[in-house]
């Protein structure tokens, strides 16, 4: 772990959540609670580079996800929402976009599953129903409000490594054979072809390690923090 990821996560780090920080995480809404617990926090405008280990120019603040370990403590990874939101033009099939971009992580930290504290436990050891949402704050949203098992993918891809069609090492620390795990993409699962493939993809991948995957559409069980 980074010496500037251990002292933002150390008690010696007391640093309050920005008025802007904290009234997105409002939003969803998280309480006090769930944000303490998580250990979610703002970090100085001047560590943010040096997280990230690149320079963004444009971001004067920034909100800080650790991710928590179920083995104890926090893993060595983190993403960031940055304030403001970056933009970015691209080009797909002849075509230019403006891209919008939120979170940001360490260059190549890879990608890991994120596990609300409040059901931790359960959704490792149980076989309780599993949720699988899309973003953290989805995640943290149905552990504090429904009080269930679940973890949050970072991405609609969030569930393998880049060029695997296996799950995240992170899911053997999950209780999967024969458990029910609901998969909660967010909305644009119908019209976008790319969502629907890439939970197709996942559900064989719980399938091929046999859990019992079923889809739920967001706006039934997520509406309040979409």
């Amino acid at each position: 772990m980074s010496p500037y990821l251990e002292f933002l996560l150390s008690p010696v780090y007391t640093g309050a959540l920005h008025p802007l920080h904290l009234a997105d995480l409002k939003k969803y809404p998280l309480s006090d609670e769930t944000i303490r617990q998580q250990g979610i926090r703002s970090i100085p405008p001047h560590t943010i580079a040096q997280l990230l280990r690149f320079d963004m120019p444009g971001v004067t603040s920034a909100t800080l996800f650790p991710f928590a370990d179920p083995a104890g403590g926090w893993m060595d990874h983190i993403r960031m929402k940055v304030f403001p939101p970056l933009t970015r033009e691209t080009a797909r099939g002849g075509k230019k976009k403006t891209e919008t971009i939120k979170y940001l992580q360490p260059k190549a930290s890879g990608v890991r599953l994120y596990f609300p504290l409040a059901t931790m436990r359960a959704a490792c050891e149980s076989m309780e129903t599993l949720w699988v949402c899309e973003g953290e704050k989805k995640g943290l949203r149905v552990a504090q409000r429904d009080g269930v098992p679940v973890v949050a993918l970072c991405g609609v891809e969030g569930w393998h490594a880049g060029g695997s069609e296996e799950l995240l090492p992170d899911f053997d620390r999950i209780a999967l054979d024969g458990r029910v795990v609901k998969v909660v993409p967010d909305g644009d699962v119908e019209d976008n072809p790319n969502v629907a493939r890439a939970i197709w993809r996942f559900g064989a991948a719980l399938d091929r390690r046999g859990a019992r995957p079923e889809l739920v559409h967001l706006p039934q069980h997520l509406e309040a923090a979409s």
